[in-house]
């Protein structure tokens, strides 16, 4: 972006600096970027290169996969409002981290298919019981989102306040 305004220069602090991810994909090319600072923290190199969709999915745990692909495909085809899915991401070198992702599709052509869909991801792995509970091959990734020391539903609701920013962010830039 040559020459960002100082309110777009806050949100671009704000993305890079955040402890989540923005992706921005494009369904056609099955190509998808991640902002640098997330793929860094994650492991992964070509921080400011796009990557197929294929690198990241065969990251996904092998039992998440299905229920992550189904929920994307749904949105993708215009059968949900939007896209939300709990699974273990492989990150180069910390094994699977629990993560939430959240997007919505905001280009479609004029036959209706997705061009291009933005969303999050959120790295729920440093939270400590979900940490504690991370490495169970039977672990349900729903799960992890309803657990946080004292406070059952905490991961849950800050997720849903992020999607509601999420969701505010999508609608206002249509």
């Amino acid at each position: 972006m040559p020459n960002p305004t100082a309110e777009h220069r806050r949100w671009l602090q704000a993305i890079e600096n955040a402890h989540f991810g923005v992706w921005d994909l494009d369904p056609r090319q099955e190509t998808v970027h991640y902002a640098p600072a997330w793929k860094a923290r994650l492991g992964f190199p070509r921080l400011h290169a796009a990557d197929s969709t294929s690198f990241w999915r065969c990251r996904v745990h092998p039992a998440d996969v299905e229920t992550m692909l189904r929920s994307l495909r749904s949105h993708l085809d215009g059968h949900a409002d939007s896209y939300s899915a709990c699974f273990r991401l492989r990150s180069n070198g910390s094994g699977y981290r629990a993560m939430v992702s959240r997007g919505r599709v905001i280009e479609r052509d004029a036959r209706g298919a997705a061009t291009r869909m933005v969303g999050t991801m959120i790295d729920l792995s440093s939270r400590p019981v979900v940490a504690a509970r991370q490495g169970l091959a039977s672990e349900d990734p729903q799960e992890l989102l309803l657990m946080a020391p004292g406070r059952a539903l905490l991961p849950a609701l800050m997720a849903e306040h992020i999607a509601d920013l999420l969701d505010i962010a999508l609608r206002d830039a249509k």
